[in-house]
């Protein structure tokens, strides 16, 4: 019993001290996100401006330099604003941020409920990637959910919905019963005369 004890003790070490640590990579490369609203003033209303600002950021505890090819961010309208120019490339060493800002003005076709809101709101997106010193790729993606008061309806349009008439066509119909009665007795009685 003290042998199997003592055998498999061994083999969980060796398992952890020489297998585990090839079979899992060692993640040095980080790279964090950031996008929030400056100054928050949600919810926001349609035709009001929102003012996003974001940053990408090497973290002080990485070991290594990140080199970014590509920063943008996608608003709730589908427009991609590019951050870095062709062939450009943002190098961070460890501890250091670039900060990026973009506005946009809120449409009522870009509303739409968001579950994680709760609530009524425009979605975009902010992401960064490029490679670091040890050529392993970096990526950071931050989805941004905003605050929106939903448009009130149209004013105008329709005098009467027409989702409505379901509820009054038996009386429309009836109308059209007596006045079409009302046709009939009216002619017979002139024809008399």
């Amino acid at each position: 019993m003290r042998k199997t004890l003592l055998y498999s003790v061994i083999g969980l070490a060796l398992v952890l001290g020489l297998i585990l640590p090839m079979a899992v990579p060692v993640m040095a490369s980080q790279i964090t996100g950031a996008k929030g609203r400056n100054p928050d003033e949600s919810p926001y209303e349609v035709g009001e401006t929102i003012h996003f600002a974001m940053s990408v950021t090497n973290p002080g505890n990485n070991t290594e330099i990140n080199y970014l090819t590509r920063i943008w961010d996608t608003l709730p309208n589908g427009t991609v604003i590019e951050f870095l120019g062709a062939n450009q490339t943002l190098t961070q060493i460890p501890g250091a941020t670039a900060n990026f800002a973009a506005n946009y003005t809120v449409r009522a076709q870009d509303i739409d409920w968001i579950a994680a809101l709760n609530d009524y709101g425009v979605q975009n997106k902010f992401e960064a990637e490029g490679y670091d010193s040890a050529q392993d790729p970096v990526y950071v993606l931050v989805m941004s959910n905003t605050r929106v008061t939903q448009p009130p309806p149209a004013v105008g349009g329709e005098a009467f919905p027409i989702g409505k008439l379901s509820i009054l066509a038996p009386w429309i119909a009836l109308g059209a019963a007596i006045v079409a009665g009302a046709t009939v007795f009216l002619r017979r009685r002139q024809a008399r005369s």
